[in-house]
């Protein structure tokens, strides 16, 4: 069985795995809204080196935009906020910023180990792995005509893809797997988090971050108990537009009741309104405007063409809002609320904490202290990843 693992390379993992979705940098950011709205996964990837594409096919650099990069982008910046149809406009190459981290694209034949050991390099969150040719006729839903043909002939491994896949061997990482999260070392006590009272627009810093860091933003309480969070992956299932009004102008606590809202039908009413009004008192009279008039139908794909044809109602547009939340193909689950947090304790085992955040698609766990239920940490898989890779040799594994 060990001789097995070790033999396997990174196209055994990309079996039945679509083709990415890869866009041009000059493609505008509302475009690339659309193509998310309307793709699987929860993000894109744009060339971070177009001049040299024609050249250099191996280890290509990609910058991942996601949902949340782009809100972020959004309110991260206070032109931004004032013109959000402005922002909107620009290419797409403004937003990744690193915060989302880049992904690198690998040989189909890279080893396990290769694969875990580019992951875990500093800013890399995801390897972009050639699909093998077949004969026939090549059909791909997901890439756009002016797509980065080196990119959209790929599929996507990501940390947790590979955590999952070494999860169905855990019983040959014993006794390591059996071992407190605690006593691994695993726990940072450096979580992103923000008090329910605080402004919206003061998560966002923080979110970059998390972003980054593959966790999210937690929400606490007075006495640090841990009340729900603001997580990237639940954003992927929300409306841009929208939910970056609620940042600019509601508390952390009211944002995470909006995006719970927009996951299912719509913010009440009272709400919306006092989303309205904040932004107007804030001078953020184009927000509000964009906020009125917003139309998730409307948003072109690129300068000359439209993802789809115009619908004569959100049940039948693949971008309407009946069409969300909806699960993703890889990352988390788009139908996740804002409340459904996953914890642990600084005594729960490794398999256990693994087996936590493969249930629910995520790649992080909160720990909380087990009788006050303050915050004390996070639980990466960056980190898991890492503890996982020392254990991956012959000697090891046939222990």
């Amino acid at each position: 069985m060990a001789a097995h693992l070790l033999s396997h390379v990174a196209s055994d993992l990309c079996i039945g795995r679509p083709r990415v979705l890869a866009l041009p940098p000059s493609t505008p950011v509302a475009a690339a809204l659309a193509a998310l709205r309307a793709g699987a996964d929860p993000f894109v990837f744009v060339d971070a080196e177009p001049a040299s594409r024609g050249k250099k096919t191996a280890a290509a650099t990609y910058v991942k935009v996601s949902v949340a990069d782009i809100l972020c982008y959004v309110c991260g910046d206070a032109g931004n906020l004032s013109d959000p149809a402005a922002a909107l406009g620009r290419p797409v190459s403004a937003v990744g910023g690193g915060h989302g981290g880049v992904a690198r694209r690998v040989d189909p034949q890279t080893s396990l180990l290769d694969a875990i050991d580019a992951l875990l390099t500093d800013g890399c969150q995801a390897l972009l792995v050639p699909l093998l040719q077949t004969r026939g006729r090549k059909r791909n839903h997901h890439v756009l005509p002016s797509s980065d043909a080196a990119a959209a002939d790929c599929c996507v491994l990501t940390r947790e893809d590979i955590v999952r896949h070494l999860f169905g061997s855990i019983s040959h990482f014993s006794p390591v797997a059996a071992l407190t999260v605690d006593s691994l070392g695993l726990i940072r006590r450096d979580v992103h988090a923000v008090h329910v009272d605080d402004d919206g627009i003061d998560a966002i810093p923080l979110l970059q971050k998390s972003i980054s860091d593959g966790t999210a933003v937690a929400v606490v309480d007075d006495e640090d108990a841990l009340v729900g969070e603001i997580c990237p992956g639940v954003l992927a299932s929300c409306d841009v537009e929208p939910v970056c009004a609620a940042f600019a102008a509601l508390s952390a606590g009211d944002v995470m009741t909006y995006i719970d809202c927009s996951l299912s039908y719509a913010p009440p009413e009272f709400l919306v309104r006092s989303v309205r009004a904040q932004l107007k008192d804030r001078g953020l009279d184009a927000m509000a405007e964009l906020m009125d008039t917003w139309d998730a139908a409307s948003l072109p794909l690129s300068p000359s063409s439209s993802l789809s044809s115009s619908t004569s109602s959100d049940e039948e547009s693949p971008l309407g809002r009946a069409q969300r939340p909806r699960r993703m193909s890889s990352g988390s689950f788009g139908w996740r609320s804002t409340e459904d947090v996953v914890a642990c304790h600084s005594g729960s085992s490794l398999v256990a904490v693994m087996a936590q955040a493969l249930a629910h698609r995520v790649g992080y766990v909160w720990v909380v202290d087990e009788t006050s239920g303050a915050l004390v940490g996070v639980v990466r898989f960056a980190d898991v990843l890492a503890v996982l890779r020392e254990q991956i040799h012959p000697q090891a594994l046939c222990r």
